[in-house]
């Protein structure tokens, strides 16, 4: 992991061991929070440079001031470079002092977060700006018996990515990790071997149930699926692949989570929705969306996605209150 990552990942015994010891340390964190880390982490020791303050270990005073940098100043860009606002979201904040506390328990050091200013300084913000999780919109069987797929390779392995995402009501990090080895035939269609996911860190597993679609046949996950191995030839590794350009496309490597995030996007483009509302996380939230609007309870959701907490769930029924109350004046 290159640049100014917090010590305990580069500061290193010198031993013949030291390369297993820095990987196994590595390990220890699913790649999407090492990147959030180390964007967070390097974000924070570039201000305190410039501000000649000393970031490890940090000062509270230091710490609060960027606290409200990030949540005043901070010029927030869009993708052309344009200025949208000053001020990142108060999930972002909370975001740079995890990853700053986070930094210093790695070096040794008491995490600044944990100081009463820094919990004041928090609670400011968040009074301030309010916490307003940004929900993307969900995508359900409805959508995808809209989208003009193809039956290129391409549309093959889009329509097969999309399905099997919402049916298995998957994140996107456990969508691209799927191996062909994770499959496995059951009397209802598929189950799937997940190795790890965003809340099994440890790698202790879960089996999570794909049904073959019975009402509509044409929108398939476990059909598809199949279809697009069987097209792209893949008979071990990982399943969704990327693809070169051109009319006759070649298969490459194991897919990214950002590029789950791309073909969200342009199926939702396909059908004239807006692509800026939607992203990877729309096939998790549509499944349990699509769950609750057919009477599913929380605790059955919570258990086809692995969901911990039903306080989680209930944010993806959208709308069930107002339909239960429907009628009663």
């Amino acid at each position: 992991m290159d640049g100014n990552y917090p010590a305990i990942f580069e500061n290193l015994p010198a031993s013949i061991d030291s390369e297993l010891i820095r990987s196994n340390r590595l390990a220890s964190r699913a790649d999407e929070t090492k990147r959030a880390l180390l964007r967070n982490w390097t974000g924070f020791i570039s201000w305190c440079e410039r501000q000649g303050l000393i970031s490890l270990p940090a000062h509270p005073d230091a710490v609060e001031l960027y606290l409200l940098y990030l949540a005043d100043k901070h010029p927030v860009l869009d993708r052309s470079g344009k200025l949208i606002r000053h001020g990142q979201k108060t999930s972002a904040v909370c975001q740079a002092l995890w990853a700053i506390n986070t930094g210093h328990r790695l070096a040794g050091h008491s995490p600044p977060g944990e100081t009463e200013q820094i919990k004041t300084a928090i609670a400011g913000i968040k009074r301030r700006k309010g916490m307003r999780k940004k929900q993307q919109a969900p995508m359900t069987i409805d959508h995808f018996r809209e989208i003009p797929f193809g039956m290129d390779l391409k549309g093959k392995r889009n329509k097969a990515l999309l399905l099997v995402g919402f049916a298995g009501c998957l994140r996107r990090s456990e969508l691209v990790a799927l191996n062909v080895e994770d499959i496995e035939e059951a009397p209802y269609g598929l189950r799937l071997y997940l190795a790890s996911s965003k809340t099994d860190q440890e790698g202790a597993g879960a089996w999570v149930d794909v049904l073959s679609a019975t009402l509509f046949p044409e929108v398939c996950p476990v059909q598809t699926l199949k279809d697009w191995m069987e097209s792209a030839d893949i008979r071990s590794g990982a399943v969704f692949r990327s693809l070169t350009r051109g009319r006759s496309p070649r298969i490459r490597g194991r897919l990214s989570a950002v590029s789950v995030d791309a073909v969200v996007k342009w199926a939702a483009a396909l059908i004239g929705l807006n692509p800026a509302l939607y992203g990877g996380h729309s096939l998790r939230a549509g499944k349990a969306t699509y769950l609750s609007e057919h009477g599913k309870s929380p605790v059955t959701i919570a258990k086809h996605g692995r969901w911990k907490s039903l306080d989680m769930v209930l944010t993806y029924c959208r709308g069930e209150t107002a339909r239960e109350l429907e009628g009663v004046y």
